[in-house]
């Protein structure tokens, strides 16, 4: 179903002229996603590395709609 999809928007793309796609995904995802964008002709073009901290535990405020404050 997910290269039926993928391929789907491919092709969508390319009849409205756009010739590359790109994706940014989470290379450590245990779901499997990248193989399936391999099978779908897609390659890696770029790796990166991202630092976090957590400054205080808890509820990330930030995150919560207006309602549920």
């Amino acid at each position: 179903m997910g290269l039926a999809l993928l391929q789907h928007t491919f092709r969508h793309f390319w009849q409205a002229g756009q010739p590359n796609v790109g994706l940014h995904v989470d290379g450590l995802s245990l779901t499997g996603a990248t193989r399936l964008y391999e099978r779908a002709g897609m390659r890696i073009e770029k790796e990166y590395t991202r630092f976090e901290k957590e400054l205080r535990p808890g509820e990330e405020l930030a995150r919560v709609a207006l309602d549920e404050a």
